[in-house]
């Protein structure tokens, strides 16, 4: 069994964790509509860890071809407003966030709690 890398800080578990999400070789392909419930895959190769924190990012490919970023923490008594404070830092270095970008925000039966965005234009039509 892998175990999920420990790190000492957000920021080194972001440069590590958005550098290998972020190759086109690692996305993910999401389920038909109706499977798609948020869920946090045992792949631990898309997980890091931060103290108790637990961080899961990857990039998801949907069948119509649009790309989404998701981003999940998990950390006994998180709560959705701090956990997006976790997600500016996590992405400041790489991905800062700016005003008016809009996330949909899920929490999982397992209490993680998920953020999702567009992560590429919609797909050009002819």
């Amino acid at each position: 069994m892998l175990s999920i890398h420990e790190h000492a800080t957000l920021e080194e578990a972001s440069t590590e964790l958005l550098e290998f999400a972020l190759e086109p070789s690692n996305w993910m392909t999401l389920p038909p509509a109706e499977q798609a419930a948020a869920t946090v895959p045992q792949d631990v190769r898309y997980q890091r860890r931060v103290g108790s924190l637990r961080i899961y990012t990857v990039l998801e490919v949907a069948p119509s071809l649009e790309v989404f970023l998701r981003v999940a923490f998990r950390a006994p008594g998180l709560t959705p407003v701090k956990a997006a404070d976790h997600l500016e830092a996590f992405l400041k270095q790489r991905l800062p966030l700016t005003p008016n970008s809009e996330w949909q925000v899920e929490v999982d039966e397992r209490r993680w709690i998920h953020f999702v965005r567009r992560y590429s234009a919609p797909r050009l039509q002819a």
